[in-house]
């Protein structure tokens, strides 16, 4: 993304889908017995296609499938949230990405979902985005579609249901994939589609959606966030027969996660129950800026909008590469790999963000991001992609922003 000409996500959008860094790692705080389990989900995706390969770690409370003629052993407990989310307490989440694998068994989607509940409770989040990509055939069509890269609305049922089994709040997103939308033009994104056919394109969007409500319902998610930076689009009237639709179907809060540019510089019309926050604007500080000065820098960022607590809008998403320069361009990920790597940087940017939040009241905070293939133990702080954190000392400011963000709701 780029704040250039007044568009939201731009260059960092096409980052985070094409899946960015690989690896992960827990905090030192992870148990002997976590660890372990590590091996009983191996064993369990070696057994379903896949050895060696995106393994799952977690505990969760399904044993993986015994061999033929085998005895099954109960796995062992898995590990919970340390601050349960509840009407009225915030939501300390973070954003995990999946572009699916056609060739993961069902069992491997169950591993890698209990893997990335592991690490996200050793970090004290309690609450979870599954965010996976939808596609469309470029600006102007009026339908989306789904490819092999598109979970089916039963295997996001499993992972969420497994996510769940550690205490985590859910909530499923789908974001709209930008590859087509860039082939056409290098300033296109999911903010600026203009389909030729509004009835129709959303007539298609509605059947979409349709299944991942069914699957999301079931599941017992929690939210379901019907768009996600969708600018061109916002306000239109059709999005009220939508969303009464989507109500129906999952029973239960519907979202909109609007871009920072948007936020700020127009109301935000839409039919739903709460509103969350792609943030990622730009602020011209240097990389040596302080949390002090950064705090102040997102409260006037915020302020354009409205000052004061912001009670039922959740940061959707915060996120900044660990190098130079980022302050200025937050989300253009893929644009600056060349940059030096700089992690106080990125954990100052965090710092502040989590105390404005806190300061202003509001819903909660979602990082970005975790992929759901990664393997939190394999991380290389020193030669991850810029854009992670785990494993850095941005990893420290989520936890400690968590931490004492949990300990003063309860």
């Amino acid at each position: 993304m780029s704040g250039q000409g007044g568009h939201g996500r731009v260059p960092g959008q096409v980052r985070r889908e094409r899946g960015g860094r690989h690896g992960a790692e827990y905090p030192r705080r992870v148990t002997a017995a976590v660890a372990a389990l590590l091996l009983l989900a191996a064993t369990a995706c070696s057994a379903a296609r896949t050895p060696g390969r995106g393994t799952g770690s977690g505990t969760g409370s399904a044993a993986a499938p015994a061999r033929a003629g085998g005895p099954t052993k109960p796995p062992p407990d898995r590990p919970q949230v340390t601050f349960p989310w509840a009407p009225g307490r915030p939501q300390l989440g973070m954003n995990v990405y999946w572009i699916d694998d056609p060739r993961d068994s069902d069992e491997v989607v169950r591993a890698k979902a209990r893997r990335a509940a592991d690490y996200l409770v050793t970090v004290d989040a309690n609450s979870v985005t599954l965010s996976f990509p939808f596609y469309t055939a470029g600006p102007r069509a009026s339908s989306v579609r789904v490819t092999s890269s598109t979970p089916s609305p039963h295997r996001v049922g499993i992972a969420l249901e497994e996510l769940r089994r550690s205490g985590l709040r859910t909530t499923l997103r789908p974001l709209l994939d930008e590859k087509s939308l860039l082939a056409a033009g290098p300033r296109n994104w999911r903010g600026s589609i203009e389909p030729t056919d509004r009835d129709a394109w959303f007539a298609s969007y509605s059947t979409f959606l349709t299944p991942y409500l069914k699957a999301a319902r079931t599941a017992g998610a929690t939210t379901f966030v019907v768009g996600a930076e969708l600018s061109s689009l916002e306000g239109d009237p059709r999005w009220r027969g939508l969303v009464g639709k989507a109500e129906q179907l999952f029973g239960r809060e519907i979202s909109y996660a609007v871009n920072w540019d948007s936020y700020v510089r127009r109301p935000t019309r839409m039919p739903v129950d709460h509103l969350g926050i792609d943030a990622y604007f730009p602020l011209q500080v240097s990389d040596e800026a302080s949390v002090r000065t950064l705090a102040a820098g997102w409260n006037r960022w915020l302020d354009q909008r409205s000052a004061g607590p912001l009670v039922g809008i959740a940061f959707a998403e915060v996120g900044l590469p660990a190098e130079n320069g980022a302050y200025r361009h937050p989300a253009a990920w893929g644009s600056t790999e060349g940059r030096p790597l700089n992690l106080a940087v990125q954990q100052r940017w965090f710092t502040a963000a989590c105390q404005v939040a806190r300061q202003r009241k509001m819903a909660g905070l979602y990082w970005w991001k975790v992929d759901f293939h990664e393997d939190p133990v394999r991380a290389d702080p020193a030669k991850d992609r810029h854009d992670s954190f785990v494993g850095r000392p941005g990893e420290d400011a989520i936890q400690s922003c968590f931490s004492a963000w949990g300990s003063s709701a309860r």
